[in-house]
């Protein structure tokens, strides 16, 4: 039996980059870089992020809906509305009511920001500032449930924390609920929205966050004088099909899922394990499962976080993996670093590169690390010619995350 192809269909952002896929995109592509002073971090020493512009002013959620979600679920719900109907998907007519749709849903922090405001009000006022909308608000599977309850969707609704593996991970796993006939049709992403005090602190007590005040060059992957990442927000869904589903409905189709890998690293919950053991097992998997060669393999949109151990560790594992030395970009020079939703959104990132056969370059680049020797690409590159672009995720805990799409 022919194994099932798993067709994209559908994209959505919400980032720093942009409100919808087009101006992401676009920002990607020209390396303007998103990095600003966040009023929400004032007084810390690290008091700038990625942040999201104008949401309030241009979302399409309902505003009974907004007060009761935290953002992450704003940004999911804002991103799925995009990417449906950019695939022009209707549940109820194509897809038995419901029951043969899917969502599964990345995330690593759930609703941080209002539990962290929830807790404020407790302090101050005691069991009387508690409310009970809390509970729901911070549960980390709610950003998938709300799109089911919303859409009436029936099918499999599963939530994905593998941290910042997270957005990978979810694509791999609706690309299995699709071959294995579970699905025709997942709603698969990511989102977050882990911008407050108490989490950029902590990440900056970890030394995980640039410390560079020179915003357009605080986040710069593979760059020698890297000193770690700027932290982002947002969201990223695409829709996948069932192939023959896709084209029975005439829906047009951006590339395909072809491949999947995950692993651990088993070795440290912060540092990725020495010569990227974890991360190699989980590309040899994603090509296995692609039944491809290493050397098809045309470009990488790497995890690059513009911390010196994540992109040394990517380096020594496409290297070695990658004699032909694939064109290697990184889009979080211009995103920054959004956690669990950076795999989705850099997923969507390679399904256009793959679409419309352009590679983004990586922004902030100046002097690219000698030691790592990528074949990096330092301007964005029209007319290349992709057939197979993978896209690799990293996370604490030791996850490693890896997806392939293809043309055909």
């Amino acid at each position: 039996m022919d194994k099932v192809k798993v067709a994209v269909t559908g994209l959505g952002i919400v980032n720093s980059a942009g409100l919808n896929v087009e101006e992401s995109w676009a920002n990607v592509l020209q390396g303007n870089p998103m990095a600003k002073i966040d009023e929400r971090l004032d007084g810390l020493s690290v008091n700038w992020s990625c942040p999201i512009v104008g949401f309030n002013e241009r979302s399409s959620i309902d505003p009974k809906l907004m007060w009761r979600i935290d953002k992450f679920v704003q940004y999911l719900l804002e991103a799925s509305n995009e990417a449906i109907a950019d695939s022009q998907l209707d549940i109820n007519e194509s897809y038995s009511k419901g029951t043969r749709v899917g969502v599964v849903v990345g995330n690593s922090l759930g609703g941080v920001e209002t539990l962290e405001k929830s807790h404020s009000k407790f302090l101050e006022k005691g069991e009387s500032g508690a409310k009970a909308s809390m509970i729901p608000a911070v549960m980390g599977n709610m950003g998938a449930a709300q799109i089911a309850c919303l859409l009436g969707i029936k099918g499999p609704v599963i939530t994905i924390n593998t941290a910042c593996a997270s957005g990978g991970d979810s694509i791999g796993i609706a690309k299995n609920l699709i071959e294995t006939g579970k699905c025709d049709s997942v709603i698969v992403g990511c989102s977050e929205a882990p911008i407050t005090p108490l989490i950029v602190s902590s990440f900056n007590r970890l030394r995980a966050l640039s410390t560079n005040s020179d915003l357009k060059h605080s986040s710069r992957p593979f760059d020698q004088e890297r000193d770690g990442f700027v932290i982002s927000e947002g969201a990223g869904v695409l829709i996948v099909e069932n192939e023959k589903m896709a084209k029975a409905r005439n829906a047009f189709i951006y590339g395909y899922i072809s491949g999947y890998g995950t692993s651990n690293d088993a070795y440290h919950v912060t540092t990725p394990a020495p010569e990227g053991d974890g991360l190699k097992r989980a590309v040899q998997m994603a090509l296995e499962d692609a039944g491809l060669s290493a050397n098809k393999i045309d470009s990488i949109n790497a995890h690059g976080t513009s911390t010196h151990l994540n992109d040394e560790t990517e380096g020594i594992v496409f290297k070695s993996i990658f004699p032909h030395r694939p064109v290697v970009t990184s889009t979080k020079g211009v995103t920054g670093h959004s956690l669990g939703a950076t795999g989705a959104v850099e997923a969507i990132y390679s399904v256009l590169s793959l679409s419309q056969q352009r590679i983004p370059m990586v922004s902030g680049l100046v002097n690219p690390d000698s030691s790592i020797d990528l074949n990096l690409a330092t301007e964005t590159i029209d007319r290349a010619h992709i057939r197979n672009i993978l896209s690799s995720s990293v996370g604490f805990g030791g996850q490693n995350s890896v997806i392939i799409f293809s043309k055909k």
